[in-house]
């Protein structure tokens, strides 16, 4: 264990007071003893052959790149990816950017932090994107598809976790109401799509897209959980967000008197086929227009969130430096341009 804890204080009730350095706040030579959410730890090999971990130390404010250099192989087995964990350490600037050198680390204990500093948030209020989704369902065309969205939405149990569910774990809106902002997202494009397309004569169900939206990533309400960062539930693990999804609209179009059996086909394959391709994890290939627009858009909306939240960090870390390019992103296999 550290010998003490510089950011507890003791409250006149006895009580403790935990005091946080944020990620935003760390200075250049700055020593801290600090709690962060340890991400995308990897043991790597130096130009010198010998061994180091690289990872990211993260909370609400952002994230910094990290290096541990000594004990490799001990710290290694004393966390992993998605613990929070107490670092002693020091920054540094390392080609233009905010490095942070490890001294010590060690695995916090659940007194020593407030998951709030670790769990990022949307910027729009959650029951505000909730009213206006609910309002896009109210407009669908197609009768069935608008009383199943209207019921799977107003379900008490599922509105509940909407309003917090992120749309992943740690590539895109990884954050409380990311589903949401992600789902309001699509709709918004889909409206776009719907609209130039007809003007070039081509056949779109509007209703079919937006249902898509909606409904290809909702079995992530069950499928993450936030209470303690962001982590994967049994049953996420188990049968994954596009098998619940589809369980979800079985569930809920059983009790819809005289749905379609071809109509629900078709919404299921939009969810099962929303990931593209087999590789990715589609059970389905898309088999028509609206299901291939999904899986497109869905793609296209998730990597415009990823890049701007990339580049947003890198020149948060570069600061005043004049890089004007990002370190290399291993996701997307480029370096980024940050000034133009």
């Amino acid at each position: 264990m550290f010998p003490q804890n510089p950011e507890t204080a003791q409250n006149s009730d006895g009580s403790q007071e935990h005091k946080k350095t944020f990620v935003k706040d760390l200075q250049d030579k700055q020593v801290f003893n600090s709690v962060f959410l340890a991400r995308d730890k990897a043991m790597l090999t130096g130009k010198n052959g010998k061994a180091y971990i690289s990872l990211f130390l993260a909370d609400n404010s952002g994230s910094v790149d990290a290096r541990v250099w000594d004990n490799v192989e001990t710290v290694n087995e004393s966390f992993q990816t998605g613990d929070i964990i107490r670092v002693k350490g020091q920054v540094q600037i390392f080609q233009g950017r905010r490095q942070i050198i490890i001294h010590r680390l060690e695995r916090a204990l659940s007194s020593d932090y407030r998951m709030d500093d670790f769990v990022s948030s949307s910027t729009r209020p959650p029951e505000e994107m909730m009213a206006e989704l609910v309002r896009i369902a109210e407009g669908l065309e197609n009768g069935s598809i608008r009383q199943l969205t209207l019921d799977v939405l107003n379900d008490p149990e599922i509105r509940k976790r909407m309003l917090v569910a992120p749309a992943a774990k740690s590539i895109h809106h990884a954050y409380v109401g990311g589903l949401l902002e992600h789902v309001l997202s699509i709709c918004g494009l889909m409206k776009v799509l719907h609209a130039h397309y007809q003007l070039q004569k081509v056949e779109l169900r509007l209703d079919l897209l937006l249902f898509g939206a909606i409904f290809h990533d909702i079995g992530k309400v069950w499928e993450l959980d936030v209470s303690n960062g962001i982590s994967y539930t049994d049953r996420g693990k188990l049968i994954g967000h596009m098998v619940m999804a589809v369980e979800l609209v079985e569930r809920k179009a059983s009790r819809i008197l005289g749905f379609p059996e071809d109509l629900k086909d078709l919404l299921k394959h939009i969810i099962l086929s929303h990931h593209g391709r087999l590789e990715y994890g589609s059970p389905k290939t898309p088999m028509f227009l609206e299901a291939f627009i999904v899986a497109a858009i869905d793609d296209l909306d998730s990597k415009i969130n990823t890049i701007d939240r990339f580049v947003k960090t890198e020149r948060d870390a570069t600061g005043d430096s004049g890089e004007r390019w990002s370190k290399f992103n291993q996701l997307f296999e480029r370096y980024f341009l940050l000034k133009y």
